[in-house]
């Protein structure tokens, strides 16, 4: 199976905005997959709300990344995700959705328990925050 999704890092003072997700343990951006009719935009605002409370503003593309991810009952999905980055835009993050925690990580130490899409989306943050 094939989808889109989006996901947005949240940027301020040299950290970024990590959540941890209930399905797998693994650190990752806010993101998730696309509603019916959503634009990568679109989704990545929503999931940000939905799993940290937070709205940002002005968006950037990171960058398009392919990847397939395997969920805990063994289904495979392969994503075609968009990374974007914002800059915080203040209030008080706090887990929820599919989040199971979330914290702001120094960009110059990023935790390891990461998928390897998420290893690709630091990857890209790093260059461009």
């Amino acid at each position: 199976m094939k989808r889109q999704g989006a996901g947005v890092a949240v940027v301020q003072g040299g950290q970024v905005l990590l959540i941890r997700r209930r399905d797998n343990g693994l650190w990752d951006v806010p993101g998730g997959g696309a509603g019916p009719g959503e634009t990568p935009e679109t989704t990545a605002r929503r999931e940000l709300l939905e799993e940290t409370g937070l709205k940002v503003g002005a968006l950037s593309l990171v960058g398009s990344f392919s990847h397939p991810h395997t969920y805990p009952d063994g289904n495979v999905v392969h994503w075609d995700t968009q990374v974007f980055i914002a800059p915080w835009a203040g209030g008080e993050p706090r887990a929820g959705d599919d989040a199971a925690d979330v914290r702001w990580w120094p960009l110059d130490r990023l935790p390891d328990e990461v998928s390897d899409a998420t290893t690709q989306y630091f990857t890209a943050l790093r260059g461009r925050a």
